[in-house]
């Protein structure tokens, strides 16, 4: 058994990903550059920036973007850096009753 970080293994999974769904979009905050924490590390050279987008600090936008692409087709993959941030993003989630 290989042995990663869970960095290393969220990295491999989004990569597993994006290899195997080609319409599959990664999407954050400085993800062009791996990322706060180099979850995104490498990405950018294998798929490019059609696939690999980096968002404007904004949760809201990056998850109001990632519901617009869902709902069009896509595969979304999206990277909040810091999990305080995602609480203003879930104002762009409506929960239909």
């Amino acid at each position: 058994m290989k042995y990663r970080t869970m960095l290393q293994a969220i990295n491999d999974a989004s990569r597993s990903i994006m290899r195997t769904h080609k319409n599959c979009i990664f999407i954050g905050e400085d993800v062009e550059f791996g990322g706060v924490f180099r979850c995104s590390q490498g990405l950018l050279s294998e798929f490019g920036t059609q696939r690999v987008i980096d968002s404007p600090i904004s949760e809201q936008g990056l998850v109001g973007f990632g519901i617009g692409l869902a709902n069009n087709g896509f595969k979304v993959l999206g990277e909040i850096q810091f999990a305080d941030y995602v609480y203003p993003a879930f104002d762009q989630v409506k929960i239909k009753s």
